[in-house]
């Protein structure tokens, strides 16, 4: 997984989260409703919740040999749709620990696209790719055509950038999540108006 991601346009970074959107959409990147996205922005809170450079498959070996013992039905899972097994934050540990690394998240001081944020997002999208393979994501309808390594990491690359944009916000404004959500809400509440509007209009022509 290695891109540019800073050479979007005239080699500069975009100031804001929603121009970043706007100039990876057009790139043709997926979309962050898509259920390519989602399913790897949920597993990487999975995975993130516990507290990389390719590294041997030991730790993806016992992994495979764990699920061949244990029923996956059985197993605790998380993300918004419920069907990430909690369990691989353990084996995204470990396989952190194979080469000392004991911080186990992003460099969020850092650009997206630092030496150690490619390498963390190349971890993420190792396990992520192993998971996918194994049945965890089945209840995402992931695009054949979504599914590459290359949009994996324009979509992590994203998602670190919206974050950071969420921790400067946090730093200025502790109530800016309650702010967001009340914005977020009257704006469906309008598209909802708009749509019953429209639904009249139509109903009445008829």
């Amino acid at each position: 997984m290695k891109t540019n991601p800073t050479s979007l346009q005239n080699g500069l970074m975009p100031t804001t989260v929603a121009n970043l959107h706007l100039q990876l959409s057009a790139s043709g990147i997926p979309s962050g409703n898509s259920a390519f996205a989602r399913s790897i922005h949920d597993f990487t809170r999975v995975v993130l919740g516990a507290e990389a450079a390719n590294t041997t498959s030991v730790i993806l070996a016992r992994f495979r040999s764990y699920l061949s013992e244990h029923d996956l039905s059985d197993l605790e899972v998380g993300g918004r749709i419920k069907c990430i097994p909690l369990i691989c934050r353990q084996f995204f540990v470990e396989d952190m620990a194979q080469v000392n690394v004991d911080y186990t998240s992003f460099a969020w001081g850092e650009p997206p696209d630092s030496p150690y944020n490619a390498w963390f997002a190349g971890m993420l999208w190792k396990h992520w790719t192993f998971a996918k393979n194994n049945g965890f994501l089945h209840k995402y309808a992931i695009s054949p055509t979504d599914d590459t390594a290359a949009n994996g990491q324009m979509v992590l690359f994203r998602w670190i950038h919206g974050r950071q944009g969420d921790l400067q916000q946090a730093a200025r404004n502790r109530h800016w999540r309650q702010l967001k959500a009340a914005r977020e809400k009257r704006s469906k509440r309008k598209k909802q108006v708009r749509l019953e509007a429209r639904f009249l209009t139509t109903a009445q022509s008829l």
